[in-house]
């Protein structure tokens, strides 16, 4: 039962700190920023907690990342850029998301922390 605690309270911090940098950080280029960040970010600690700190996994990744992280959020902002034919904008966020989601959870697996 702590560890549902556990994911419950740390969801509800990951939701918090998106929220708060997405108030804080403005769209520009024609796609979100802040989710971009978010996911690159949360790539990275998913890296580093799947390689470091496997003990933290159901608080750290599916509560906390899985609050923080965007994938949703990401698919709605590229569909609206698609509708809006902003097709170049869609694929440069597509193309730019994933490669630096994976390229921060690589670095996240092989740093020493």
């Amino acid at each position: 039962m702590v560890n549902a605690f556990g994911v419950f309270i740390a969801g509800g911090l990951g939701c918090l700190s998106r929220y708060l940098l997405g108030l804080w950080i403005l769209p520009a280029m024609g796609f979100s920023i802040a989710t971009l960040l978010v996911n690159v970010f949360g790539g990275f600690l998913a890296g580093v907690v799947a390689s470091k700190y496997p003990q933290f996994k159901p608080i750290l990744l599916t509560g906390f990342l899985g609050g923080f992280t965007t994938f949703s959020a990401f698919s709605l902002e590229c569909l609206s850029l698609i509708q809006n034919q902003q097709i170049f904008a869609a694929l440069s966020y597509i193309l730019i998301s994933v490669v630096l989601s994976i390229t921060a959870a690589w670095v996240g697996c092989t740093i020493s922390v």
